[in-house]
């Protein structure tokens, strides 16, 4: 697709160009020019280490969050991402609907897919049916594909930059190139189990968390509990050709810098 004119040379996150290309070597890469009052840059993010375990409907991806300065002569690495990506459309006659059977009708599995099949099991049925309770919001997940945000990080000294949002865009941008059909983002924003804080600590690493979610487009699907902290689901629907209107409506917004902005072009490939 060739790339749109740059109307604004300082346009919000929501109105970010974008480009999408598909190199040979299939590794998937994004990038977005950020400027805000605190940094200036261009924010990249790339799909590296791919596994499988031999499951063709489920993927884990470790991706990278790199960062370059203006003037700058490299990309630092500053943070990443930690997902799994569900297919939920991938079987056959003899299997047709792994993901079901591995994930809401097997027993309980250890480690990130613990927490993945946790999600999914609150919000589907045994038969990868929408439970009732969730029919408000059954659009979003009656789709083809799950990516369960695993982990977001951002080293120390790069946070409170506006970088954390403009990455989840960039995320968001780049997944309909690599997923199959509408896509279901889903995640925890709790992060509760930090040795050292307190409940009190909990409470508002849990509230900051909910506020960069919301400012990124999503929703709070499911509170275990009428007080934070607790466990919670967020998500939202990205549309399978990468142009889901609301994308990062509020997304000047993360919970340390309300100013951040994608400037000139967006370049997934």
């Amino acid at each position: 697709m060739p790339s749109p004119e740059s109307e604004d040379e300082d346009l919000s996150m929501a109105d970010a160009k974008m480009i999408l290309e598909h190199e040979e070597e299939e590794i998937v890469t994004g990038s977005a020019k950020v400027n805000n009052d605190q940094i200036s840059g261009t924010l990249g993010v790339e799909f590296g280490d791919i596994q499988s375990d031999g499951d063709e409907w489920h993927e884990s991806i470790e991706a990278s969050i790199t960062f370059r300065l203006d003037g700058g002569a490299k990309m630092q690495r500053v943070g990443g991402f930690d997902l799994h990506i569900i297919d939920k459309e991938f079987g056959d006659p003899a299997y047709p609907k792994p993901w079901v059977a591995e994930l809401l009708q097997s027993q309980a599995f250890h480690g990130d897919l613990a927490f993945v099949c946790s999600a999914l099991r609150t919000l589907y049925d045994s038969d990868g049916a929408v439970i009732a309770d969730f029919a408000e919001v059954a659009d979003e997940l009656e789709t083809e594909t799950v990516v369960y945000v695993s982990m977001i990080r951002l080293e120390p000294e790069w946070r409170g930059m506006g970088l954390g949002s403009a990455a989840m865009s960039v995320l968001h941008q780049m997944l309909p190139s690599h997923c199959s059909g509408d896509i279901t983002m889903l995640l925890q924003p709790d992060m509760l189990t930090e040795p050292g804080n307190t409940e009190e600590m909990r409470m508002g690493i849990q509230e900051s968390l909910m506020r960069f979610y919301t400012a990124c487009g999503y929703t709070l699907w499911h509170q275990e509990d009428e007080e934070l902290p607790c466990y919670l689901l967020m998500g939202r629907k990205i549309e399978a050709e990468g142009e889901d209107g609301d994308e990062d409506e509020a997304a000047e917004e993360d919970d340390s810098s309300v100013d951040s902005r994608i400037v000139g072009e967006m370049k997934i490939s």
